[in-house]
């Protein structure tokens, strides 16, 4: 009888589970920020990497401290003890990550921006291996490999000549960066102080992100002689990315690493480019072929096969 009643109230709520909120948490997180690489697009050669990432996260820090500031008061014991951790998800997680895939953007195609952060999966799993002690078990790396796989059709559009046609500069390198430093950040929110509300927690790496990106933007001011001041189309796509791919996507992903850990979580970032793929077919008019279907579709069989134990796992 108690049996039977704990199932009913999974079927009518299977949002309360764990596993399932936590998948749902990091869909909704590559959701927003395949947009960001569309809208990335349209930023790329008009703002520089630097003032790209400082202004979108300033905007977020903004966006997120009325809702924030209280919390961080009566939690600012815990944030003094955790202010090592705190800050280097900060510098990693803020600062880096996104500048360098910017920087990636000036000298690289965004095939291979892609291909490099499709990568960050593989990091995650590693990571969690060597220094977790964390075993990836078998399912979770045929669904790892299957949506690899996946991302490699998606994005050389099913052409072996393309794919051997790819080639690799400078840029490369900071992509490559960008999705290991991707991986560590993932790694390290597990860990992040849980007596720490999230948006607190946000606000203060928001923050620390931010001033570690300012030297930076006066070091170009100077060099430039003076700071570009974006203009009205630029703040609106500033605008989403800060709101959409920051604050928004930054808490469904801390939420999902909670629920589901990294290496899961890292499965389920493999979606990005396929739902980038989608956005801009329906943003930007591109057209959508045959292999992007098969890729799209070995993508999702490997998230799915992953994502969800075995009957024998669930009898256990």
């Amino acid at each position: 009888m108690k049996r039977s009643e704990t199932m009913r109230k999974n079927i009518l709520n299977p949002i309360a589970s764990p596993s399932l909120s936590g998948c749902l948490y990091a869909l909704a997180a590559t959701v927003l920020w395949s947009g960001n690489f569309v809208v990335a697009r349209v930023l790329a050669g008009q703002l520089s990497p630097v003032e790209t990432a400082f202004w979108r996260w300033a905007l977020s820090f903004f966006m997120v401290l009325p809702f924030a500031w209280r919390a961080v008061w009566l939690h600012r014991h815990s944030i003094r003890t955790h202010a090592v951790s705190l800050s280097l998800m900060g510098l990693l997680g803020v600062s880096l990550i996104n500048t360098l895939n910017y920087k990636a953007g000036l000298t690289t195609e965004a095939a291979n921006i892609a291909l490099a952060a499709t990568s960050a999966p593989v990091f995650m799993a590693i990571i969690t291996r060597v220094f977790l002690r964390e075993a990836l078990s078998g399912r979770q790396a045929a669904g790892l490999a299957t949506a690899f796989v996946g991302v490699g059709i998606l994005i050389t559009k099913g052409s072996l000549a393309r794919l051997l046609a790819l080639s690799f500069s400078e840029g490369d390198l900071w992509a490559l960066a960008g999705a290991v430093l991707f991986a560590v950040y993932s790694v390290q929110v597990r860990f992040r102080p849980k007596d720490l509300p999230q948006f607190a927690f946000l606000a203060v790496i928001f923050g620390i992100g931010t001033l570690g990106l300012l030297p930076f933007l006066l070091w170009e001011a100077v060099g430039a002689a003076s700071m570009h001041w974006p203009s009205l189309p630029q703040w609106g796509s500033l605008l989403y990315i800060s709101l959409g791919a920051s604050v928004l996507g930054f808490t469904f992903w801390n939420m999902a690493i909670d629920r589901i850990g990294p290496v899961r979580a890292g499965v389920l970032y493999y979606s990005v480019p396929l739902f980038s793929s989608v956005e801009a077919a329906f943003l930007l008019g591109e057209s959508v072929t045959p292999p992007q279907i098969c890729g799209g579709a070995l993508i999702i069989g490997g998230i799915l096969f992953s994502s969800f134990s075995s009957p024998r796992q669930r009898r256990n």
